[in-house]
């Protein structure tokens, strides 16, 4: 089996790949396996949002949009997980699309808020249902337990990745440790 292909062991057997051979490391690494199940989710969804005139990216604005009023330009980055220069040319777009808005504001008119529109709304009503769908296929079968539970394990997996550091000795191959990060 390739590295690329779809697994259909039970998850609780050890992973053998042909000729009973090791698994690649990085199928026994949580953060790969996540980023990994997050990729073909969003591809699933982008195509599925494709038929819409949307692509993922501008999903992820109008669902941060959806839930706030007006949100500045670094916010929006750091909630759609978009980088700033890349998702100022999306905004850019989605307002020759009518789909949102931006405004300059504070003291120096330097501060951009962005707001979703009417249409943009409109849009974003039709495809939160078949999205929501999308999230809901990958926990089929969970119990709202073991659902909470995931839930939980992921946001302090982001609270350990925003609390801790990897530090390096310098040399090849040397050790690296984990210490609490420098605020």
């Amino acid at each position: 089996m390739s590295p690329t292909q779809e697994r259909t062991e039970s998850e609780d057997e050890p992973e053998r790949g042909d000729a009973g051979r090791r698994t690649v490391l990085l199928d026994n690494i949580l953060p790969y396996l996540i980023n990994r199940l997050a990729f073909r989710m969003s591809r699933r969804l982008n195509r599925d949002l494709r038929a819409y005139g949307l692509g993922i990216s501008d999903w992820r604005v109008l669902a941060v949009l959806d839930s706030a009023r007006a949100v500045t330009i670094n916010d929006l980055a750091d909630y759609a997980m978009i980088e700033q220069s890349t998702l100022s040319r999306l905004v850019m777009r989605m307002e020759q699309q009518a789909l949102v808005r931006r405004e300059r504001g504070g003291p120096d008119g330097r501060v951009v808020t962005v707001s979703m529109t009417d249409e943009g709304r409109r849009a974003y009503e039709k495809v939160r249902a078949m999205s929501l769908a999308h999230a809901e296929r990958v926990v089929m079968g969970f119990s709202d337990s073991e659902k909470a539970d995931l839930k939980k394990a992921v946001r302090r997996m982001t609270r350990n990745l925003e609390a801790y550091d990897v530090a390096d000795d310098g040399s090849q191959g040397g050790p690296a440790r984990i210490v609490p990060r420098r605020r």
